[in-house]
Order: C-alpha cells, then sequence, then structure tokens
C-alpha cells in the first residue's frame, strides 16, 4: 500500500510541475449513521490524510483567486461496531479526487498580516480495503486557512468541512445510510 501512495504522489507531482502545486497532510473524520430499521451502531472515522494539489493562479479575472485540482489519500484507523449482535471491525481507506476554487482574501483586506484564503470543494472519493464500509463518496463544502512563510517555504494551514454522502458496500447496505453526514479535515502543507 505504501508503494501505491508514493507511486500516486509521485505521478500527481511529475503531470503538474509546471505550476503551482502544493502537498499537505493532516487529520480527516467522517462518520456513517445507521439506518432506523438496523440493528447496528453507528460508525465514526477518524484517520491521516496525506494530498497534492495543483493550484492554477493566473486565471485573469479575479486577483488572487487560484483553481485547485488534486487529489487525497485517507488512511481511518479501524473502527469496531456492532452490526446484529455480531462485533465488526471496518478499516477503510480513500482516495479522493479534488476539484475546487480558492480565493486569497488579501486583495481585498491588504492590512492582514497572513495571507488567508476561503475555498470551495468538490470531491469524489473511492474506498479501498476488503474490511471497508463505503464504496464510495460523493462530497461538496469548502473550507479556511492561512499561509505564510517559514524558512523560505511557503506554508498553509487550514480545514475544510464537507458534505459527503457515501455509498454503502453491499454488505451493509440494509444496516447503514446512504446520507449526507459531514467529512472534517485540518491540514499543513507546503506549496511549491
Amino acid at each position: 500500500m505504501k508503494k501505491v501512495v508514493v507511486t500516486l504522489l509521485v505521478a500527481v507531482l511529475a503531470v503538474f510541475s509546471f505550476a503551482a502545486f502544493e502537498v499537505t497532510g493532516g487529520y480527516a473524520h467522517t462518520s456513517v449513521s445507521s439506518t432506523d430499521t438496523a440493528v447496528a451502531s453507528d460508525v465514526s472515522f477518524n484517520g491521516l490524510s496525506i494530498g497534492a494539489n495543483y493550484l492554477y493562479e493566473d486565471l485573469g479575472f479575479v486577483e488572487g483567486g487560484a483553481l485547485v485540482l488534486g487529489g487525497a489519500f485517507d488512511y481511518y484507523f479501524p473502527v469496531k461496531a456492532t452490526v446484529e449482535a455480531t462485533s465488526v471491525e471496518f478499516t477503510q481507506m480513500d482516495i479522493t479526487l479534488n476539484l475546487g476554487y480558492r480565493q486569497s482574501l488579501n486583495p481585498f483586506l491588504p492590512e492582514l498580516p497572513v495571507d488567508l484564503f476561503v475555498e470551495g470543494l468538490f470531491n469524489y472519493s473511492f474506498g479501498l480495503g476488503d474490511a471497508k464500509l463505503t464504496s464510495s463518496s460523493l462530497a461538496f463544502g469548502g473550507g479556511a486557512g492561512a499561509a505564510f512563510v517559514v524558512q523560505n517555504l511557503d506554508v498553509k494551514v487550514g480545514a475544510d468541512i464537507l458534505f459527503a454522502k457515501p455509498t454503502i458496500v453491499d454488505d451493509y447496505k440494509e444496516d447503514y445510510k446512504n446520507s449526507f453526514k459531514p467529512k472534517f479535515k485540518v491540514f499543513a502543507g507546503v506549496e511549491f
């Protein structure tokens, strides 16, 4: 699995090496609710996320705006749940494709001490692993963050809140809902 992640990261960096890109890492949280009729416990996933985004900043019509295109790998720590009086352990991993827009607030508020930004995101995730709960997920939402220079590196920190609609794997379709739930990410990264 490590080789797959490294290969994907190198491929993303190689494809977008002609323009600005960022590499991020952080914390991710998502959850899935049980159906009203099922005897199953709700599931909350907590894990780590690494990603790379291409930033196309020369849009021409809005100063400080950037198109965001990239992806991420989310690894969620194993979670035990009870489904119909049986203990089950879910091991969820996701590969996510991102598309969005990021706007710097500094052109509108030049007195800010750091570069603050807001962003809107749309993403699609593919579930991985033999004991996964969701096979895919569609999400949209937004976030905010700050960018500043540390030792000649463009560092970014931020958080995203997305509303994700998962597709439950066939084995648990009767037990869990395909309904929108919040998905949180807190990240830090470096822009090149």
